[in-house]
């Protein structure tokens, strides 16, 4: 229990404060055994586990999905065996884009990510898969004929605003809209650990095991937080 109890601490470390593995000699015994395990715990979706568990039992009645962009640096490239990387090159250059699902409370229900070059629309289906809010909110990024009719043929109302260049004007509850913030803050707490705001590492499957990390750790200390 106390090797486990050192080894997510040393993952906390690495994903708060960007230390290297090779630092942690003094948390855990071996740092190369350590980073193989967490690797390992990344490939068999132990994080997706971690924030599923972190999440309340119950459905949300409102569903916030957005994404945000994070520009990724020069050693995030040249992932051995050409191992998926999720980067893609955009007006800010080589990005990735990490996608939220949060509801009304501010429980992050899902965390995926997709190159940055890719439309948030194409990665909607999947933030509500699995979920059955009353609504679903979201900017014009997520105005789709498609997307309006999948959300009705399961019995969600979509807040989205339109395009201006729509011909037909759909209708969006205002109200709900303005609070849409609550997924914009969702990121800007992500972006509190180093690790992932600075986007260091060459595979898709370890980034977004620290995005999942830290979506738990969000959702337990808003847990710990409603409920003292």
């Amino acid at each position: 229990l106390d090797g486990l109890r050192r080894f997510v601490a040393a993952c906390f470390l690495v994903m708060r404060s960007n230390l290297t593995w090779a630092e942690l000699g003094s948390v855990v015994s071996s740092a190369d055994a350590a980073k193989r395990r967490f690797r390992r715990w990344a490939k068999w979706g132990v994080f997706d586990r971690l924030l599923e568990c972190s999440q309340p039992a119950a459905e949300p009645d409102v569903l916030h999905i957005d994404s945000t962009s994070i520009k990724c640096r020069r050693t995030a490239t040249g992932a051995r065996g050409g191992a998926p990387e999720s980067i893609g090159r955009s007006r800010g250059g080589l990005t990735t884009k990490v996608h939220h699902a949060v509801d009304g409370l501010g429980f992050i229900r899902r965390v995926l990510t997709s190159p940055g070059q890719q439309a948030d629309c194409r990665h909607a289906v999947a933030l509500t898969e699995g979920l059955q809010p009353l609504a679903v909110v979201g900017d014009k990024g997520y105005d789709a004929d498609g997307l309006r009719e999948h959300w009705r043929a399961r019995g969600i109302s979509a807040c989205v605003p339109p395009k201006r260049n729509r011909i037909v004007q759909h209708w969006y509850d205002t109200g709900l809209y303005r609070t849409r913030h609550i997924v914009e803050n969702s990121f800007n707490r992500l972006k509190d650990f180093r690790r992932l705001s600075l986007r260091l590492d060459k595979t898709d499957t370890s980034f977004r095991a620290f995005a999942c990390f830290a979506a738990a750790l969000l959702n337990w200390k808003l847990l710990a937080k409603l409920c003292p």
